[in-house]
């Protein structure tokens, strides 16, 4: 069951001898993380503010470092039990990630649990809540109708906004601010970043709807007032006039999508949430690359070239594709074969390790892999140029070595993979030898790769076969 408490400044009673901001009521559930709770119930003071002026609720969901689920509703609440102005009330939801699976918390916005007012049997227990019931103010529809209003130019935010809670989440950037006189525009944008996420995903997105200080705050998504908004260090989102300063580049999985959500295309949404639930819990960064796998296996032939670089490097990208568990999702194997193309198509980033990256994937997903990167690299000189370093040919190599006709298929891919693979020249030779009576290549491109493996001044180490046939015996 999920726990809840109410924070407030209140006069001093029997187990609270002295007064002040306090937890006022608890519920069983809750009581035991009372540390872990208070110091997300502040509610910080612009300075020098007008008394007269209201301020926004600050929605916000948080997950601890004791793994719990936090969600607190806070408002300004006037003057305290002395006369002192600047209290607040502070509603704390304290949950198991369980208690919210299938939900994303933006959703809990408008939900029933949030009491309007402290409890006033002061001291005395609250029930624990089972189960977390969402509001009806935030759904899906709420986002069309915020993308369908605002056309083009929303989509064109949200990619840029989902690109920097993606970092963020990854661990790859800092959290992003967004600046809005309405709180309720807020919770719109940090709704149409949830709902673009598997909702594993977005239960693991913080956030809060207002803040009076952003620079001191380090959730991945935070809101707060025009006049504190430029206090804000990292990406800065202006709402009102759908602008920011210092966001990111759109990335192509925020491309991708970002575009289906405007679209209405809630059905490629569920496809890459599918693919991410088919995945063991292993981290939040990892859920980041899985996603981003994802989204790159599903995207349309046509959209294959937004997605080079993403990730870290080309074999990371393969072992994202491997975390996916195709086998579990029903994938059938020609789709991670032409994932796999496509993503290396034309890329500048080195494949790596391929071997290791390919090994946690069950056949006949290994296979499939395999032959789209082979495939990519077969159709583009200057792709084998770029993405296959002296690791990547080893790695090749070895494969090859397990798998004899592995190289078979991409006669130009192997002759460069051959050449260039680190190790003692004579195992290359021999390997190039026995394609050639294959019939894979010509005599003249076979006599040249063996000249760069054995030295010129040697020709002893040379195979005599395509010693003798090769261009010196042209020029008698």
């Amino acid at each position: 069951m999920a726990g809840q408490a109410h924070y407030t400044s209140a006069p001093p009673s029997a187990d609270a001898p002295h007064g002040g901001f306090r937890f006022t009521a608890v519920s069983p559930t809750a009581r035991p993380a009372l540390d872990v709770l208070r110091p997300l119930t502040g509610y910080p003071l612009p300075a020098g503010m007008d008394r007269d002026r209201p301020l926004p609720v600050a929605f916000a969901y948080d997950r601890p470092d004791d793994g719990a689920a936090v969600l607190t509703r806070t408002r300004l609440s006037g003057q305290d039990y002395t006369g002192r102005w600047g209290n607040h009330f502070c509603h704390v939801l304290y949950a198991t990630p369980d208690e919210l699976a299938g939900l994303r918390p933006v959703e809990l916005w408008d939900t029933p649990h949030w009491a309007p007012t402290p409890a006033h049997d002061d001291g005395h227990d609250l029930p624990d809540l089972t189960p977390l019931v969402p509001g009806s103010a935030v759904g899906p529809d709420r986002v069309a109708r915020l993308l369908a209003g605002l056309g083009d130019p929303g989509v064109r935010l949200l990619e840029r906004l989902l690109t920097a809670a993606l970092r963020a989440l990854a661990g790859e950037g800092p959290g992003a601010t967004l600046v809005s006189a309405d709180a309720d525009r807020v919770v719109d944008w940090i709704a149409a970043v949830s709902y673009t996420l598997p909702a594993g995903l977005a239960a693991r997105l913080s956030f809060t709807t207002y803040t009076a200080r952003p620079q001191d705050d380090h959730r991945h998504l935070t809101g707060t007032l025009p006049e504190t908004g430029e206090r804000a260090p990292g990406p800065v989102f202006h709402l009102d006039r759908l602008t920011g300063d210092g966001c990111p580049e759109p990335s192509a999985p925020a491309r991708f999508l970002s575009g289906a959500l405007g679209s209405g295309r809630l059905d490629v949404l569920d496809a890459v949430a599918d693919l991410w639930d088919a995945v063991p819990a292993d981290g939040v960064e990892a859920g980041v690359r899985r996603l981003r796998a994802g989204c790159a296996l599903l995207a349309p032939d046509g959209d294959a070239e937004a997605f080079r670089g993403e990730g870290a490097g080309l074999a990371g990208f393969v072992r994202a594709l491997a975390q996916l568990r195709p086998e579990k999702a029903g994938l059938a194997p020609e789709h991670l074969r032409d994932a796999a193309a496509r993503h290396l198509a034309e890329g500048t980033a080195s494949l790596g390790d391929v071997r290791a990256a390919l090994a946690p994937l069950p056949e006949p997903y290994r296979a499939a892999v395999l032959a789209g990167l082979l495939a990519a690299l077969e159709a583009s000189a200057g792709l084998r140029t770029a993405a296959l370093d002296a690791q990547a040919c080893a790695s090749l190599v070895s494969l090859a070595d397990e798998t004899p006709d592995v190289l078979a298929a991409t006669p130009a891919t192997a002759l460069h993979v051959l050449r260039r693979a680190p190790g003692e020249p004579r195992p290359a030779a021999l390997r190039i030898l026995r394609l050639f009576r294959q019939g894979l290549w010509e005599e003249t491109e076979t006599y040249e790769a063996l000249r760069d493996l054995m030295p010129a001044e040697d020709p002893e180490r040379t195979p005599r076969l395509l010693w003798r046939r090769g261009p010196a015996r042209e020029r008698e």
